[in-house]
């Protein structure tokens, strides 16, 4: 698997659970012996929603925002805000306070997590996400 995709697979992956959980554990109000698989599928689905924008900013020239763990963590906080609101009204008062907790339990694991190990090696999968490709040097070009 080239570099490139299996940084998206990877990034989609890891970004996705940073979202679910706080999502999930919300739902439940953190009565995690309620889970239901609905609960599970409504997350997931939260997650997959939520990390659709990061997975598109890979393909384009704006990619390096998600170099940075602040600004990487910024953008899943508030698309999971969004993707939270869309997938299930709130289990709470307020129309939006749950999908507010998750955004920010959303940026706040995803903050964590990049100080781990799995966050460092993720780090620099997206540097080389990043690095251009490699040029054929001048003097050996052809005419």
């Amino acid at each position: 698997m080239n570099e490139k995709l299996r940084h998206r697979v990877v990034l989609c992956g890891h970004k996705a659970v940073e979202v679910a959980v706080p999502c999930l554990t919300l739902m439940v109000r953190g009565h995690l012996a309620e889970l239901t698989l609905t609960h599970l599928a409504l997350a997931s689905k939260t997650g997959l929603i939520a990390i659709f924008p990061a997975l598109m900013l890979t393909f384009t020239r704006y990619s390096r925002l998600l170099v940075n763990r602040w600004t990487s963590s910024l953008i899943l906080g508030m698309f999971g805000f969004f993707a939270d609101a869309m997938v299930h009204p709130s289990h709470y008062p307020g129309a939006y306070t749950e999908a507010a907790i998750t955004g920010l339990c959303g940026y706040a694991l995803s903050v964590a997590v990049s100080y781990t190990p799995i966050g460092k090696h993720i780090d620099q999968l997206t540097e080389k996400l990043l690095s251009p490709r490699r040029s054929v040097p001048a003097d050996t070009k052809q005419a």
